[in-house]
């Protein structure tokens, strides 16, 4: 839990935000106290106190959370790389809180990182085919440290994928729409230069890079639909020159990083409406999904051995029946292992609270062994799973398991 301190000027707010930060285990301090996340409005009471706010505070909090109903005055401004997550009012409440408690899981301190992480951090360029538009952008940039091998891999979040893999599969198999891709390694020297250099190419290909660059840091620009990179020679579209995010994702899917810029869900969604891939609930049209909304989310860590496969199902209220992620098509259970975070879609007016019951089930050949279960999660609010130590799934079997 963490020391919170909240910046608001309607007084009502300020107090019932308290109120919810408490009843979960946080600490609300004073003004004049330290705190290691700020909770803060933009209009306090003016756009431009806001803007100052930020800057006074740039330094002296570990996390800064803008939520606000005046959002777009912050976008593009140089405030806006200042903080850590932005929200728009109207908030729910379990979207403020995960992101906290992602502010405060996700990031790493470590003293054994590296100090400048832009300095060798991609730049990147909008693919050519989509200049001009806002389709499948970058929209945020983070960066994985090991410490063994004196790495940098940086991964960027695309706000969607045309190519490769279609919507109803991203969302049976990670829970999003957004594309999510490793675009750059580099193998530091004990001086921090670069020793080595690698991107991942088309068909997925890891090749070593050797240019264009900008000082250290690589230009790259997408040359396939589903976001594989190359050297930016042409360079037609929108540049994009991202603080990276440092990120430790031993305990978490990659989707995780998404919770801790909530925006990148809300850009996801726009993008879905725009291009028309959102249908009816319980309608079957192509490679469509329903409303985000309609979708819960179950993050775990399972090891599939042997060609077992695994899925996720949540039973719906009244008993009787459960909707798996993967709707019956065996493509869509998942043979990886590791951290992952699927998604099965629900009634609309599906409330988490009406959910008591999740399944795993083991699919193919082989077993599935879950290890580790964060959280289900519905509309921003999750709960708790119960999983006192790891459970092995033979294939053909499910594994049942009440929600706390």
């Amino acid at each position: 839990m963490a020391r919170v301190k909240l910046i608001e000027d309607d007084r009502d707010q300020r107090e019932l935000r308290g109120l919810l930060l408490a009843a979960q285990g946080h600490e609300v301090v004073e003004a004049e106290e330290s705190a290691e996340v700020i909770v803060m409005d933009l209009r306090i009471p003016t756009l431009a106190a806001g803007l100052e706010k930020i800057r006074a505070l740039r330094g002296q909090a570990k996390k800064v959370v803008v939520l606000s109903g005046a959002t777009d005055g912050l976008r593009g401004t140089e405030e806006e790389k200042m903080v850590d997550a932005i929200l728009d009012k109207p908030c729910r409440s379990g979207v403020l809180l995960k992101t906290i408690a992602g502010l405060l899981v996700l990031v790493l301190g470590l003293l054994a990182q590296p100090k400048d992480l832009k300095r060798h951090a991609p730049i990147l360029y909008q693919r050519a085919d989509t200049a001009g538009t806002e389709n499948d952008i970058p929209l945020l940039l983070y960066c994985e440290w090991d410490a063994r091998e004196q790495s940098l891999t940086y991964t960027v979040i695309f706000s969607n994928e045309d190519g490769g893999t279609s919507t109803r599969d991203l969302m049976a198999r990670w829970g999003r729409a957004t594309d999510i891709e490793y675009v750059y390694k580099v193998w530091l020297g004990e001086d921090g230069s670069a020793q080595r250099r690698q991107i991942q190419t088309r068909n997925h290909k890891d090749v070593d890079f050797t240019g264009p660059f900008e000082g250290d840091r690589p230009l790259l620009e997408p040359v396939t639909k589903n976001n594989m990179v190359a050297g930016a020679e042409k360079r037609a579209g929108r540049r994009f020159d991202f603080e990276p995010l440092l990120v430790d994702l031993s305990e978490h899917s990659r989707e995780y990083v998404m919770d801790l810029k909530p925006e990148t869900w809300r850009v996801m969604r726009e993008e879905l409406v725009r291009e028309g891939k959102l249908r009816p609930y319980g309608v079957v049209r192509g490679e469509d999904i329903s409303d985000p909304d309609n979708y819960a989310y179950a993050e775990f860590k399972s090891e599939q051995r042997e060609g077992g496969r695994v899925a996720v199902g949540l039973a719906l209220p009244g008993g009787g029946k459960i909707r798996m992620s993967h709707l019956g098509k065996a493509g869509n259970t998942v043979e990886r292992s590791g951290w992952m975070r699927l998604a099965a879609e629900l009634p609309p007016g599906t409330r988490l609270k009406d959910l008591s019951t999740v399944v795993i089930g083991c699919y193919g050949k082989g077993s599935c062994t879950v290890e580790k279960i964060s959280f289900v999660e519905l509309k921003g609010e999750r709960r708790d799973v119960e999983l006192p130590k790891p459970v092995r799934i033979e294939a053909g079997e499910v594994w049942v398991s009440r929600l706390k």
